[in-house]
């Protein structure tokens, strides 16, 4: 028999375990391989460093009471939508629910969206304190 391991996303290897009889016995093991683990550990820190980037923005934002800081939540919005991109160009095309999603993708993006939605909320109600009423114009 002749074995050969083409497969990029899996390691192979081969065992003879003892045979009872006349018959052939072929044992295979079958594992991700290490760069396909390798990618996925990347993957992971890649979206957590992303989430933990828009935190550090969105309390940056809140905290200095500047109102609607349109460049910033382009980039917060831009980055809650990269991250499902992102994660589709997972080797293999994993299914949802996997352990990537687990570990990092849906954590990274419920992160995301709460920090953009308390950037807008807490930039709305910072706008709406330093607009002039209409009741306080001068009339001449």
């Amino acid at each position: 028999m002749l074995f050969s391991n083409n497969a990029t996303l899996f390691s192979v290897s081969t065992t003879t375990p003892a045979a009872s009889g006349r018959e052939a016995v072929v044992g295979l093991r079958l594992s991700r391989s290490g760069s396909l683990l390798v990618f996925a550990v990347f993957m992971m820190v890649v979206m957590w460093a992303l989430a933990a980037s828009v935190l550090l923005g969105a309390w940056y934002l809140t905290t200095r009471s500047e109102g609607l800081v349109w460049p910033a939540l382009a980039w917060m919005a831009a980055t809650l939508f990269a991250l499902a991109a992102f994660r589709n160009t997972a080797p293999g095309t994993p299914p949802i629910g996997c352990v990537l999603d687990w570990f990092a993708f849906l954590w990274a993006e419920t992160v995301i969206a709460l920090c953009l939605i308390t950037v807008v909320t807490t930039g709305v109600r910072s706008a709406l304190r330093a607009a002039p009423h209409a009741d306080d114009t001068p009339v001449l």
